[in-house]
């Protein structure tokens, strides 16, 4: 469970006929990581070429995009948007029934495609259509009705004999601007008037002479008027002119209605048909795609990928199974640090959100340690040091567990870290218990009202602490802080040193245990700063002094070994004398190599210790930080009593949620802090492929 499963390399050769046999197979079994060919054409010398791209990927991609157009053109609104109950309580997987498919028949997608993209494009396209002209009636009507109320006909409006009337909408806080621009520019020899048209959009009638037209369209200009120009097919008499918008608008809601039905209709009886063709040309899609990964010769594929060690004989049976036996496989061992091996971790599924974690760093590699089991354990406890609460615990854990159990509209991530939450929520709760928090109250938020307030807090909600509490003993938290960082930390120097060993890293396998000596060291050191241990010379000899020497010792041994076994130097030494001429180092390559143990032994080790070390401290700090913001809400509480009790309670209430969920971010992130920078950092390399089989996706057919 510590290690990523082991993998084993597989080749297959097959003929080109029972390349879609074998193909149908691999989706059935779905425990193969293809690989491209290409990253082992040189193991061939020459016999075996890349795949050529199939002409019908085209044609799959144009389909998927001509389908998909279809299917968001039957959905409808409430499809789109869903409601927030639907989201939390609607479960998350649907019931769907599976078409049973032998063969796709392309052909007969595309024909069927044709006729629904006439269908339901072409009424969809008169919907919009229609919705525009409907849209610029009613704009019309608007106007029109208020040319009624001020009893104008349709011919008044624009150039008369003597004058020229403008006639459009303007917002409401430009009005007494254009009042103001008009009076300017016409004075007397113009009117305004205005009336409420939509919210915040006012219709305006500006009657001018003839002579200042100009002038006057100008300063309309300036605050953005919308003018109006009556449709040509409208009559002059305003009340005629109204009852043919009307007229035409119920034809063009008629037209709608219709069109929405007619895609309604389709909806009804083809939307699940499009989803299954949609599949079925993915699939189609994804099985040209992947042969790209194949290499091929005049009759026959290669076929290259990973599989687990204990999947090998089923993948090899079933290709046999559908090949009739011709077909030839190599299965070779890799190596735990080739690069190329994908990674799949077989952790039990409760563990599966710490994997969501781990990734967010980087995905482990194929040599690596799989940290998930020992990171399921120590995250919530650092997050429960730091968030120590039985109450407040109590709140995150009902969180985690609503959203592992109620909220069924929620995505699989989101629900898998529900338990996270839920595991971080107790062990909350726990830390609460040892240091005698319960909603912010412990004995010395008790003593602090009674020192303030002259009140007493009631003793059923005071918890004796199991443990200590952390404001009245600081110092003992911090060494609890620094105690928990060095074991924290020392466990990753411990896996560091036992992953090295199992690659045959000797040298490097000891330097990773004689670094938890240094880690010691540092430790010590810290506390003897703090004046919470005695600093004795045999004390600083023997913790710090010695590993230090040590790792720098073992850092020139590293050196002068990867000197002798082809570095760069001594490569160029050789090639420059023909390989005949033993490099000597001079004093020079001697005294950088000296020092570049000392940077490493000091810097690199005791003082990166000194400072992961002191990065723990936040665990004493967060703790602190959430006992002080509480303990100031309780206050604030206690000074309500005496004005209500009501408020005193709602200012209870909003602290505890204020600080519930401030506290619980940082804590959280924190959390993800000592794992990713103080602790990884120490043996986890990352970088990793993760395993992916090759499957279809299905949900309608089968």
């Amino acid at each position: 469970m510590l290690r990523p499963v082991e993998m084993r390399e597989l080749r297959i050769i097959v003929l080109d006929e029972h390349v879609d046999a074998v193909i149908k197979k691999l989706d059935e079994l779905g425990c193969v990581h293809l690989t491209d060919i290409k990253e082992f054409l040189d193991e061939f010398d020459g016999l075996v070429e890349p795949s050529k791209a199939d002409p019908a990927l085209v044609k799959y991609s144009e389909l998927l995009m001509r389908i998909n157009n279809v299917i968001d053109a039957l959905r409808t609104e409430k499809e789109e948007r869903r409601s927030i109950r639907e989201l939390l309580f609607k479960p998350s997987k649907e019931e769907v029934r599976r078409v049973k498919v032998e063969k796709v028949d392309i052909e007969s997608i595309e024909n069927e495609l044709k006729r629904l993209e006439e269908a339901v494009i072409g009424a969809k396209e008169r919907v919009e259509r229609a919705r525009n002209e409907l849209s610029e009636l009613e704009s019309t009507l608007k106007i029109l009705n208020v040319l009624r109320d001020l009893d104008l006909n349709l011919d008044f409006v624009g150039e008369r004999e003597f004058v020229h009337v403008f006639v459009g909408r303007i917002s409401a806080e430009n009005v007494a601007e254009l009042e103001r621009l008009v009076a300017g520019t016409a004075g007397e020899e113009s009117f305004v008037v205005s009336k409420p048209l939509d919210t915040g959009v006012m219709a305006v009638v500006v009657v001018t002479l003839k002579a200042r037209k100009d002038e006057v369209a100008r300063a309309l200009r300036m605050v953005d008027f919308e003018a109006f120009t009556p449709p040509p097919f409208l009559p002059t008499n305003i009340e005629d002119a109204i009852r043919e918008v009307e007229r035409r608008r119920s034809k063009l809601e008629e037209q709608i209605g219709e069109a929405e039905r007619e895609i309604e209709k389709v909806r009804q009886e083809k939307l699940y048909d499009l989803f299954v063709m949609r599949e079925l040309v993915q699939i189609e899609d994804t099985s040209a795609r992947v042969r790209l990964l194949f290499g091929e010769t005049e009759r026959a594929k290669v076929i290259e990928g990973w599989v687990s060690r204990d999947d090998v004989d089923v993948v090899i049976e079933g290709v046999r199974s559908v090949t009739s036996d011709v077909c030839a496989f190599e299965v070779r061992k890799p190596s735990r640090h080739d690069p190329r091996v994908p990674t799949l971790l077989r952790n039990p599924s409760f563990l599966k959100p710490f994997e969501a974690i781990i990734n967010m760093y980087s995905p482990p590699s194929y040599g690596d340690i799989d940290p998930t089991i020992i990171t399921a354990i120590i995250f919530p406890i650092l997050f429960g040091l730091m968030f120590p609460d039985v109450g407040h615990g109590l709140l995150v854990l009902l969180l985690g567990l609503a959203l592992m159990l109620v909220f069924r509209g929620l995505s699989e991530g989101i629900r898998q870290m529900g338990l996270v939450i839920a595991l971080c929520g107790f062990f909350s709760m726990v830390a609460g218990a040892l240091f005698g928090e319960f909603f912010g109250f412990s004995h010395y938020a008790a003593e602090l009202v009674e020192e303030a307030l002259h009140m007493h807090v009631p003793h059923s909600l005071l918890l004796d602490p199991l443990w200590f509490e952390p404001v009245v003993e600081v110092e003992r938290m911090f060494v609890v802080s620094m105690l928990i960082g060095a074991l924290h930390m020392g466990l990753g120097l411990t896996l560091n040193g036992i992953n090295s060993f199992l690659k045959g890293e000797v040298l490097k396998g000891v330097t990773g245990f004689v670094s938890i000596w240094c880690l010691a060291g540092a430790l010590y050191f810290l506390l003897a700063l703090f004046g919470l241990a005695s600093m004795t010379m045999m004390n600083l000899t023997i913790l710090i002094a010695a590993p230090v020497v040590l790792l720098m010792v073992l850092r020139i041994i590293e050196e002068l070994r990867h000197e002798e076994h082809g570095g760069e130097h001594a490569a160029a030494a050789e090639a420059a004398d023909g390989g005949t001429r033993e490099r000597r180092r001079s004093v020079m390559d001697l005294l950088i190599i000296l020092i570049d143990g000392v940077i490493d032994a000091l810097l690199e080790k005791f003082f990166r210790f000194l400072a992961n070390t002191v990065s723990y401290g936040r665990i004493l700090a967060l703790a602190l930080c959430h006992a002080a913001l509480i303990e100031v809400f309780i206050l604030l509480t206690f000074m309500c009593l005496k004005i209500s009790a009501a408020v005193a309670a709602l200012v209870f209430i909003g602290g505890t949620a204020l600080v519930v969920i401030l506290e619980a971010i940082m804590a959280g992130i924190h959390t993800i802090r000592l794992h990713f920078y103080e602790w990884f950092t120490k043996f986890y390399e990352g970088g990793g492929t993760p395993f992916s089989p090759f499957k279809f996706s299905r949900t309608y057919t089968y």
